[in-house]
């Protein structure tokens, strides 16, 4: 069941399950660590968890800083296990050891270095061994850089001059070769010292192989090699000492310009068939490119213009890295205040896709997306395209998205968050004083809680450089004098915990001190070399031969038992507390987390009371405002009532005298209304009388009229016996007129014919 829940989880697609801030994250690593330390766990599938898990880089920190995976994987190594397992092991170390810090001689390291150089040195005869043999030289460069134990465990385990002869021969046959470059300079730190590696000769011959493994793995699409060749020339430009030897390589210009046509290939690939391996090797590609760039070399000015159309091609797949070398570019020309006009002619035709914030991942390209507006800040002229293209509100989203992003990635992702704020803040005193709108979205920015936290942990961090750009930041003329006395009167001591890194580095140089401190000084050389002269002169003139020789091989031997018997103790020991360590590492990381999310949430609180406190002091105030306006109205009012009782006597004064005004009226009227009222009934009465009479007389008139009317009847009935009359003289004076012209017809035709007669009795 635990076997196919780890498979589960090892197939998920969603990597921020490994984001290692959290406190179950931090259970579950706990956990498998403990569970792939038992010889009966499911390793194999605990292989799989870590090597999905590694691909996070948060998480792989987490691994290889926090949880101490490599001891574990280190017992899983053994010439029993398949090719295949070999290989699946192999890389998941090679994920996990990659800036490994190892301070003191851990029991695992001698059997490590054992295995690890046999299948180096073994015979390359198949494609298996070979990539066995490249991934076990990957993890011992990774164990071995920049950790003395590691190395002094390397040199006690094998021939250094035979195993450095056979590193030469693997770089002279093109096997490795930065890696095998990588390991030398390890070999030569253990034995002689940096000093021979600070020779212009042979830091000049590592960088001539660097170029050669860049331009070759480009070719290839070999992502491992690019990774070691972008890791080794950072280191070499980091050291203060080599950068001076690094700065006079002559040929960084011919090397990158007969690389520019295996990276535009590499671009051409078309982004929906882009794999990982090509996704990485044009990643990596570019993060080489961009620390050849911040070297400044005036040499390579000539190629801004190519790079930065590389950018623009590269920017669909690898954003965050495309957009870094961009602002790289951009700030080259920082002192000079303007862009050359060519650079200017192909920035313009891509700039804006560049400054479109990265909506869908903030998280993990908001970083080089703030670098490069802030780069672009830095010169006049594009600083207008950057107020034409850019709005605050997208500015903030991005900004706030990153800062919620990282909060949960524990140290690297601290250390993301202050570069954010630190861009920020510097691109908000740039805007601030071209737009109304940028100066109110940079107060937003410093009153947000997760900016002030950052810039107050900086401040109270040990790193000297965070706290120059934030003070740098504070006291520029712009920059509001409110927020710089808040931020120096926040509560700093709960924040001892937010910048981890920063006591890492000293607890490096401590423990490479403590082994150079082992190591014999040029005195004990030279008084164990006159020892060992006058041992031979002794010898030979013959004054120590009484000396038994089976004695002295025998204390020899005795003592060799004894010292192996203590080694074995010793190591035994070491191993437990090196697990106790770890499980007590497990749960630092573990309270750690909690106290992260526990100071959130109590920073929050805090900032939550501190504005609750504001408002209620506000409100204070208001009800103060208010009881004052409230016993002034109370007074008015007082005021008011009196003048309105006034007011009201003598409206009653008045509104009696007018009702007995009206009484008087009323009675007087009402004298005059029953005088007239005896008046109308002795009209009516009179009026009843003249009805009476003329009801009669109407009665008498009614009798008349009916008499009329039968009259009028009767007169009615003889009009219409006339008017039928009528009716028949006239239809009968029609029958008349009508025979009348039927008679005159027939004379007129007689005449006719008569006359028609008579005409033919005169022919004839």
């Amino acid at each position: 069941m635990m076997t196919r829940y780890l498979g589960l989880i090892a197939s998920s697609c969603d990597l921020s399950i490994f984001s290692p801030g959290r406190i179950e994250v931090c259970a579950f690593f706990s956990s498998l660590w403990r569970v792939m330390r038992d010889a009966r766990g499911p390793h194999w599938a605990g292989v799989a968890v870590l090597a999905r898990a590694s691909i996070e880089p948060s998480a792989r920190h987490a691994l290889t800083h926090t949880y101490k995976f490599m001891p574990i994987l280190a017992r899983l190594l053994s010439d029993t296990t398949s090719n295949d397992k070999k290989m699946k092991l192999l890389s998941v170390m090679q994920d996990i050891s990659y800036g490994i810090k190892i301070s003191w001689q851990e029991c695992y390291l001698t059997r490590l270095m054992k295995q690890l150089t046999e299948w180096i040195t073994q015979p390359m005869t198949e494609p298996q061994h070979r990539t066995i043999g490249h991934k076990s030289l990957t993890v011992l460069v990774n164990v071995c850089y920049g950790n003395l134990p590691a190395i002094y465990a390397l040199m006690r385990t094998v021939d250094t001059k035979n195993f450095v002869g056979h590193l030469i021969s693997l770089k002279d046959g093109g096997y490795g070769g930065v890696e095998v470059c990588r390991l030398l300079l390890c070999l030569s730190n253990g034995t002689r010292g940096s000093a021979n590696t600070r020779q212009p000769d042979v830091t000049h011959s590592y960088l001539s192989c660097t170029m050669k493994t860049f331009n070759k793995a480009i070719v290839e699409r070999d992502a491992t090699q690019l990774l070691h060749a972008y890791t080794f020339i950072n280191d070499l430009c980091a050291d203060s000492d080599v950068k001076s030897f690094v700065l006079t390589y002559p040929d960084f210009s011919t090397s990158l310009q007969n690389s520019m046509k295996s990276i535009d290939e590499l671009c051409k690939v078309v982004p929906d068939d882009m794999g990982e391996p090509e996704t990485s090797c044009l990643r990596y590609v570019l993060k080489f490119v961009t620390v050849l760039v911040n070297l400044d070399l005036y040499s390579l000015r000539s190629h801004h213009c190519q790079l930065v159309c590389l950018c623009m091609k590269s920017s669909r797949t690898c954003l965050p890295d495309a957009l870094e070398l961009f602002a790289a570019i951009v700030s080259q020309y920082r002192d000079e205040g303007a862009l050359p006009r060519e650079l200017i002619s192909v920035i313009s035709d891509g700039l804006p896709g560049l400054l479109v914030p990265p909506a869908l991942e903030p998280g993990k390209a908001g970083l080089q997306w703030l670098q490069v507006v802030g780069a672009l800040c830095e010169s006049g002229e594009t600083q207008e395209r950057v107020l034409q293209e850019v709005t605050p509100d997208s500015f903030e989203d991005t900004l706030y998205g990153v800062l919620q992003y990282t909060s949960q990635n524990g140290p690297v992702g601290t250390e993301t968050g202050v570069q954010c704020v630190i861009v920020a803040c510097r691109t908000g005193l740039a805007l601030a004083p071209l737009s109304r709108h940028w100066e109110a979205a940079f107060a937003r920015m410093l009153a947000h809680h997760q900016v002030r936290k950052l810039l107050c942990a900086c401040l109270a961090s040990n790193n000297g450089t965070r706290r120059r750009q934030i003070l740098q930041i504070i006291k520029h003329h712009y920059f509001p004098s409110d927020q710089m006395n808040q931020i120096f009167g926040e509560s700093l001591h709960n924040m001892s915990d937010v910048s981890v890194e920063s006591a890492s580095p000293r607890v490096d140089a401590d423990s490479e001190s403590l082994w150079a401190t082992e190591r014999l000084t040029p005195c004990q050389e030279l008084a164990i070399n006159t020892l060992i002269s006058r041992l031979n002169e002794s010898l030979q003139a013959g004054k120590i031969t009484d000396i038994a020789t089976s004695s002295a091989m025998e204390l020899y031997g005795y003592k060799l038992t004894c010292l192996e018997q203590r080694l074995h103790s010793h190591a035994v020991t070491l191993q437990s507390a090196t697990e106790h360590t770890a499980s007590l590492q497990h749960a630092l990381a573990l309270m750690q987390a909690t106290n992260t999310s526990q100071q959130d949430v109590l920073y929050t609180t805090q900032m939550q009371n501190e504005k609750y406190k504001k408002t209620i002091e506000e409100l204070h105030k208001q009800l103060e405002d208010a009881e004052k306006t409230l016993q002034s109205f109370r007074a008015k009012l007082a005021g008011e009532r009196l003048d309105k009782e006034n007011q009201k006597e003598t409206l009653h004064k008045e509104f009696r005298s007018q009702v007995a005004n009206i009484e008087s009226e009323m009675k007087a009227r009402e004298r005059e209304m029953e005088e007239r009222y005896k008046q109308l009934e002795l009209d009516n009465r009179s009026v009843q009388k003249k009805l009476e009479q003329q009801t009669n007389k109407n009665s008498e008139l009614a009798s008349v009229l009916i008499k009329f009317e039968e009259r009028v009847k009767h007169k009615d009935k003889k009009l219409e016996e006339a008017a039928t009359a009528e009716g028949a003289l006239r239809r009968e004076i029609d029958q008349r007129d009508n025979m009348i012209k039927q008679l005159e017809k027939t004379v007129v035709e007689r005449e006719n014919r008569l006359y028609q007669l008579k005409f033919g009795v005169y022919r004839r």
